[in-house]
Formats: C-alpha cells, structure tokens, sequence
C-alpha cells in the first residue's frame, strides 16, 4: 500500500482538479480547492478495509466540509466552491453499476449487498456535510 500512496495522491489531484474545472472553480481558488478536494478521496482509500463504508464516507465528507468552511472564510469564497470538487469524488457510482450489473446477472444476493453499500456510502456523504456546517459554521451564521 506504501508504493501506491504517491499514485493515489496524484489520481485524486488529477480528479480534483478535473472536477474543479468542470464545475467552473474560479482561477483565484482553484490553487485551494484542488488539495482540500483530494483530501476526502486520499483519506477513504487510506481507511482500514475492514471499516464499514457508510462510515468512512462520513469521515470523508466531514473532512471536506470542515475544511471547505474554513477555507471560505479566509478567501470569503462560498464554501460550495471548495466542497463540491471534494464531495463529488466520494459518490458511489461504482456501487450502483455494479449493484445494476449484479442484479442483471441475476446475482440478487450481490446486488443487494451492492446497493446497500451504495446507500449507506450515499447517507454517510449526506450526514458528514451536514455535520461539518454545524461543526465549522458559516459566516453567515456568525
């Protein structure tokens, strides 16, 4: 896993900024949103295998959130220019191919496993985001 930490940082860089060029981050952020993207995807990859999904995803979305909170404050962007790069790395749409692709095999034990995964990857990204704008709170909230 050593020897592939340098490739999984430069895969979620590479991501990150995609992402961050898609989603139109203007050119005076972008050298934040990039890093604070690729921090949730290098920490889920990074979690122990053996932890639940569900809660992993959480931490990650946390992660992006509280430091997409924090970084709105100091450059008084919106905090949705630094998480969105972030959170979209963590959707689960592996999951659901292949929940799909199991299900079509008619493979319904694997499928449901798969979807399961891939709702409760899906909860723990909406509960981390949620946790983090009332763990960092906004300016506006201030």
């Amino acid at each position: 896993m050593t020897q592939d930490v340098p490739l999984l940082i430069a895969a979620a860089l590479l991501g990150a900024a995609a992402f961050a060029i898609v989603f139109r981050t203007p050119r005076r952020y972008f050298w934040l949103t990039v890093p604070i993207g690729a921090c949730p995807f290098i920490l889920i990859k990074l979690i122990p295998t053996d932890w639940n999904v569900g809660f992993g995803s959480f931490l990650a979305a946390l992660l992006a959130g509280c430091l997409s909170h924090i970084a709105a404050r100091v450059t008084r962007a919106p905090a949705q220019c630094f998480l969105i790069p972030g959170v979209i790395l963590l959707v689960p749409g592996t999951y659901i191919y292949r929940a799909f692709n199991a299900a079509l095999s008619r493979r319904f034990e694997d499928a449901f496993s798969l979807s399961l995964s891939a709702v409760a990857i899906t909860l723990g990204v909406s509960f981390g985001v949620l946790l983090a704008n009332w763990v960092v709170p906004s300016r506006k909230a201030l």
